[in-house]
């Protein structure tokens, strides 16, 4: 049974390095747990599921209307992590800044090619 830590006597600043010496110790071991399971380069269903953090029945869903890049041999479905990660960040909301630039080059490019 873990015995309770009372802190009686101990300083605001102390404390505030006790603190973070745990959090960087608490975040080390974090990041240890990671690298000791990488993420491999071809993922099954689940492991895909998983990483775009999605139900499998939706991954199935995705992969029958041909909206996932994924590869299949035999019955199974396999999937690139890599091409996972380009279809993830195809989905990305442009900023309205982004939108404007976009609106003003084609604008500009579209007045061009009337000019001519």
């Amino acid at each position: 049974m873990e015995q309770g830590i009372y802190f009686t006597g101990i300083s605001k600043a102390e404390f505030k390095n006790l603190l973070k010496e745990t959090l960087i110790e608490i975040l080390q071991e974090g990041k240890n747990c990671l690298s000791d399971n990488p993420i491999p380069d071809i993922l099954d269903v689940k492991q895909a599921a998983d990483f775009i953090k999605a139900k499998i029945t939706t991954l199935y869903e995705k992969t029958s209307t041909r909206a996932i890049p994924h590869f299949k041999k035999g019955n199974r479905l396999y999937f690139k992590r890599e091409e996972l990660e380009a279809w993830i960040q195809k989905g990305k909301v442009q900023t309205r800044e982004e939108l404007q630039r976009e609106a003003i080059t084609y604008s500009f490019n579209r007045s061009a090619r009337i000019k001519k």
